[in-house]
């Protein structure tokens, strides 16, 4: 039996230690993830454990999360927003990275509801499980294997990965989307989600000192959209009393775009085009921001 057992063992560690070495040497690459979950574990490992420390951090919702790295024309900038979550989850990351980056950007809108999101935070946070994905990157998210197959597969079909999170819809299917989004938010504002705004503001207030006193510029800012939703009760309301609890002669805040036709492609999330457009406003303000830092382009 302890033969059996041994033999079992060494077999382990040499595919162990082979995935390793195939990993390491580039022969294996790293998949984007296969879905929500995942995705959103990844990009949170490959900020806290990648040795770089970006110029630039992205942090909010989905709305943020559809901002790709790649927009922003090879700045700097690392995007860690979490798709169904809010920049709590961000925030957290941040905090728990030794290094800090120059300049930080948080989305602020009604999502800061959300909690930080404890599946995400949770592994990050254990003594062993980070040590071990610190020295070794195979048991990350990103090394999986089914991933790597499924991501491989889908590469081989013809796929984009990224279709899942900004869907090609039909003109009639769109203004359906928006139509619904629109009814949604016709009503006040309720006074649970105010008081729970407010709550939640009050701890992302605590974090966002805590992460300025390490000398980290930090900059609001809300994900434009379609002018039928945003000029709804519900989300005017929304505007005015975030600005409220992060008032602008307080707190900095990305200028507001001028250009009014922004487009999504259900209501809440800007075409890719759009999303384009917009990563190129934000590297403009801070190239004509007079706290612009070396490195933006």
């Amino acid at each position: 039996m302890m033969r059996s057992l041994l033999r079992t063992l060494l077999v382990s560690v040499f595919f162990l230690v082979l995935y390793w070495t195939l990993v390491v040497g580039g022969v294996v690459p790293s998949s984007e993830g296969i879905n929500q979950r995942q995705i959103n574990q990844i990009k949170a490992e490959r900020y806290i454990y990648s040795d770089r420390n970006p110029k630039v951090v992205l942090l909010g919702s989905s709305l943020t999360s559809e901002l790709r790295e790649k927009y922003f024309n090879g700045n700097p900038v690392k995007n860690i927003a979490i798709s169904g979550g809010s920049s709590q989850t961000g925030l957290k990351l941040v905090t728990l990275k030794p290094q800090k980056p120059e300049i930080l950007l948080v989305e602020l809108n009604s999502t800061l509801i959300l909690e930080p999101e404890a599946d995400i935070i949770a592994p990050i946070q254990n003594p062993l499980l980070n040590l071990v994905k610190t020295w070794l990157p195979i048991f990350r998210e990103e090394y999986q294997p089914v991933s790597i197959l499924v991501s491989y597969l889908k590469n081989r079909s013809g796929g984009d990965p990224s279709l899942a999170l900004n869907q090609v819809v039909s003109e009639d299917l769109r203004d359906k989307l928006i139509r619904k989004v629109v009814e949604r938010s016709q009503n006040h504002l309720s006074p649970e989600i105010k008081q729970q705004i407010t709550e939640q503001s009050q701890l992302i207030k605590q974090q966002i000192s805590e992460i300025q006193k390490q000398g980290v510029r930090l900059i609001l800012f809300n994900v434009p959209g379609e002018p039928k939703v945003a000029n709804t009760l519900q989300k005017q309301e929304e505007h005015s009393l975030i600005q409220s609890l992060f008032p602008p002669d307080t707190f900095e805040w990305l200028p507001e775009p001028t250009t009014a036709d922004w487009t999504t492609y259900d209501g809440i999330h800007l075409m890719g085009s759009d999303a384009k457009k917009f990563a190129d406003f934000i590297i403009k303000q801070l190239k004509d921001s007079a706290n612009l830092t070396a490195g933006i382009t």
